[in-house]
């Protein structure tokens, strides 16, 4: 785990050593990004500066708005049950409406007028939905506009024993209804009173009951106007167990939202707020009583609200800043090109010149010091490039000349002994072979003498076919060989005749001085995408030790003057070393093995294409 750590570290540190250096190697670059980091640290305090110092002061205005809101909505609420206690009390006492209540189903006058001043209540107070006048045995006046909602029997049983046991004293209780259609249950608050016959010596028994329910929609539209379009939340809650008295959502109902410690916070005071931390997210919730009942009204608002005026303005700034860094950059771009470009032409100016292109040439964009810098860049290699040709030009012509000295040392060589060949047989045997050879031998003058001196392998290898089969009419049975050529090398340029010697070594050397001949091959193999090898291999005689160190020390010297060491068998050998040489290198050359068990082989190594140079030679020559 250590050593992935480890391997983990470095490459960050690499990677950041990798930025740092593709920043530092441009002045450009690092004009950019100097510019850039300083706008960026300048919005970033600014940002920083005004986050601090705004963030706690909205903070507590949102904190502060909140709970005025839940304080004015509570003292709503607590207006409506109020009124709605006040009225139930009024009738509580009144021995009249307790002889109505008793004789209500034979008192169809009294019933017109309860009807008449409860309808009236019931408009002043839009909050209350329907209120229901009920003996005990069970006959029951209901009154309100809502007359498509209603609550069961066994909803209002439960009532009932609820206000019977409280013996008079006034209840509210979350209450189950159903609204607009017997299939659509809904849940509401509801009022309720025992009425009880009372007498001058003492309360009587409980007569009847009054239930004063609620709208269900005046209480979801009061709570959402509580909660607003964000995503607070609204409850009545009962303070004895924490659970949900009363929301907006019906199935939230009997939920407990308040833990142990929570009530213990709400039981000691009336009203106040408090922070919630949760593994989803932080909550600030504002609480309190409502009125002489044993519920709160709860307000939960999610702690992120609270700032997000701030952190709108905040991100605001912060695309303002982007912006303005963006706008920065391109502007701190565009005046550093005007200073940068031409030091950047130059700087490319100067690389060129170290690959040796002396016909760059720099634009002239400014009169000042870096003008004359431009003007001073153009004028030097201007004169190195004057300088190059003049040097260069004297150089061809000494390498041509010598090229062309030494490539004439080839010819007279192979003309002799052809012309002993042509000679031997015509003299001797008189047959049509000497025709062949004639026609061979025309073919081959005619290809040396046709004024290019840049051939292809293909052509060159076609020469050597020719001179090999003349060969063979002299040798005969003595003489087999094989030529191979790689497919894709026929069109690789060389110059005329480089490794026809070879071949006529392995000739002279090899196969002529053994008694029972032997096979010459010839291969001309890619190496790579650079160079190729052709391989003239023999099986005749062997070349004794002294005589291979002797040509090892030959074909290492840079000298191509003869020194009195060599003979004429080795010119061609000599020849064609200093020709690979000056034509692509001093890596490129002749190597060679001889081994009786192995026999004898020479591998010349050359490049693929010619280098500039010697193209450039020889266009000079056939101009």
């Amino acid at each position: 785990m250590d050593r992935k750590e480890g391997e983990a570290g470095m490459r960050s540190f690499m990677k950041r050593i990798s930025i740092y250096r593709y920043i530092g190697k441009s002045l450009y670059r690092k004009v950019l990004f100097s510019f850039s980091l300083i706008i960026a640290f300048i919005i970033f305090i600014l940002v920083f500066d005004f986050y601090t110092r705004t963030a706690a002061d909205l903070r507590s205005q949102a904190v502060d708005s909140q709970v005025r809101m839940t304080q004015q909505s509570a003292s709503t609420l607590n207006a409506y049950l109020a009124n709605v206690k006040s009225f139930a009390w009024n009738y509580f006492g009144d021995t009249d409406f307790h002889q109505f209540v008793r004789g209500m189903g034979t008192d169809p006058e009294g019933q017109s007028s309860y009807r008449g001043k409860i309808s009236n209540f019931v408009y002043n107070h839009p909050i209350v939905s329907n209120v229901v006048i009920s003996q005990m045995d069970g006959f029951s006046m209901r009154v309100g506009g809502m007359v498509s909602t209603s609550i069961t029997q066994d909803e209002m049983k439960r009532l009932t024993d609820i206000a019977v046991e409280a013996n008079g004293k006034g209840t509210w209780l979350s209450t189950h209804m159903y609204s607009f259609s017997p299939d659509q249950l809904d849940y509401t608050l509801s009022y309720v009173q025992a009425i009880r016959n009372i007498s001058l010596i003492s309360p009587g028994p409980v007569i009847g009951i009054m239930a004063y329910t609620l709208s269900s929609e005046s209480l979801k539209q009061w709570l959402m106007e509580i909660e607003g379009e964000g995503t607070n939340r609204a409850y009545i809650i009962d303070r004895q167990d924490g659970t949900i008295v009363y929301s907006a959502m019906m199935n939230e109902r009997g939920r407990q939202i308040l833990s142990a410690e929570e009530l213990n916070i709400t039981r000691s005071v009336s009203k106040g707020r408090y922070y919630r931390t949760s593994s989803t997210e932080d909550q600030l919730i504002v609480f309190e009583s409502l009125g002489h009942t044993s519920w709160l009204l709860v307000s939960e608002v999610p702690a992120r609200l609270l700032t997000q005026s701030v952190n709108d303005l905040t991100k605001r700034t912060m695309w303002i800043g982007g912006f303005t860094l963006l706008v920065s950059m391109l502007l701190a771009g565009w005046i550093s090109s005007r200073t940068i470009t031409p030091l950047k032409e130059l700087s490319k100016g100067m690389k060129a010149i170290e690959k040796g292109n002396y016909s760059v040439t720099l634009p002239i964009r400014t009169e000042d010091e870096i003008g004359y810098l431009s003007t001073s860049f153009n004028r030097m290699t201007r004169e190195i490039k004057r300088l190059i040709s003049k040097v260069y030009e004297s150089e061809i012509v000494k390498k041509n000349a010598e090229i062309k000295s030494l490539q004439s040392q080839i010819n007279p060589h192979f003309l002799y002994n052809t012309l002993g060949i042509i000679d031997s047989i015509a003299s001797v045997h008189g047959d049509n072979r000497v025709s062949m050879i004639s026609r061979s031998l025309a073919k081959m003058f005619r290809y040396n003498i046709s004024g290019e001196d840049i051939s292809n392998l293909e052509a060159e290898f076609q020469q050597i076919r020719l001179y090999l089969s003349i060969q063979k009419i002299r040798f005969d049975s003595r003489l087999d060989y094989s030529i191979y050529l790689e497919p894709g090398l026929e069109k690789v340029p060389i110059p005329k005749l480089l490794f026809q010697p070879l071949v006529e070594n392995s000739m002279n050397h090899g196969i002529s001085r053994s008694l029972e001949g032997g096979t010459v091959r010839i291969e001309a193999m890619r190496l790579d995408e650079q160079s190729l090898q052709v391989k003239i291999w023999n099986n005749g005689a062997v070349i004794d030790e002294e005589r291979q160190k002797w040509l090892i020390s030959l074909l290492h010297s840079e000298s191509v003057d003869d020194e009195g060491k060599s003979n004429q068998s080795s010119i061609g050998l000599r020849n064609v070393q200093a020709r690979i040489r000056m034509l692509y290198g001093a890596q490129y050359g002749i190597s060679f093995s001889s081994e009786e068990e192995y026999g004898t082989s020479f591998c010349m190594t050359i490049k693929t294409s010619l280098s500039e140079q010697e193209g450039e030679r020889d266009e000079y020559y056939r101009s």
